[in-house]
């Protein structure tokens, strides 16, 4: 079985979520953007080991938390190379919302579309969806007798799509993206956004008012 807690961090409200192989108790930790303590105490309670911390993208609110959560417990630090270039923003990216500036995270493993991240007997496979930013991408959970999980960061929300206008963002690239990506993908699929509601991709093909299918 899947262990899951998604629950919203920092000033932005950011979607993070502890997913664990309840087997195992090996975890994964996504978009660590706020709330190290609450975070912890998570891991803690369940006794679980951070394989990894995985981003969708290199934004602040979904990586504020990142070397806080490594330096308490550990794990592979993980971020698609796209977004090198925008994580060594992350103190002027906190300036802009009003967070105490924070250093770089150290990114031991830079990874591409196609790979997979495991933790005990799961796995998450990384699908590249840029256009929110060059770098964004989402993780795709498949698991036994529980439908498939797509963690969608800031590419896709729940009748809405991620905002173009910050630096590199595209919204050819983005709609591509979706439609390529995600809208291939099982419609009964369960989106996690990066914030907000919950939604599917069935729904969201033929709803969205940005993006359809």
């Amino acid at each position: 079985m899947l262990f899951r807690k998604t629950f919203p961090v920092g000033p932005l409200r950011c979607n993070c979520t502890i997913l664990a192989c309840e087997q195992t108790q090996e975890a994964v930790i996504i978009d660590p953007g706020g709330d190290a303590l609450g975070i912890s105490q998570i891991i803690e309670h369940h006794q679980l080991t951070v394989k990894a911390i995985i981003h969708t993208h290199a934004h602040v609110d979904h990586m504020y938390c990142t070397s806080e959560i490594h330096q308490a417990h550990g794990g592979i630090r993980y971020l698609h190379p796209g977004d090198k270039s925008l994580a060594q923003t992350l103190s002027i990216q906190a300036a802009w919302i009003g967070l105490p500036p924070i250093s770089t995270p150290t990114i031991d493993t830079y990874m591409e579309d196609g790979d997979t991240i495991l933790f005990g007997q799961k796995h998450a496979l990384v699908l590249h969806t840029p256009g929110h930013t060059p770098g964004s991408v989402c993780f795709h959970v498949e698991h036994e007798q529980q439908q498939p999980l797509l963690f969608a960061g800031d590419t896709l929300f729940h009748r809405s799509v991620g905002r173009t206008d910050l630096p590199g963002g595209d919204i050819k690239t983005l709609t591509h993206s979706i439609k390529q990506k995600i809208y291939t993908l099982e419609p009964d699929t369960l989106v996690i956004p990066g914030h907000g509601p919950n939604t599917h991709i069935g729904q969201e093909a033929v709803k969205n008012p940005f993006v359809q299918a």
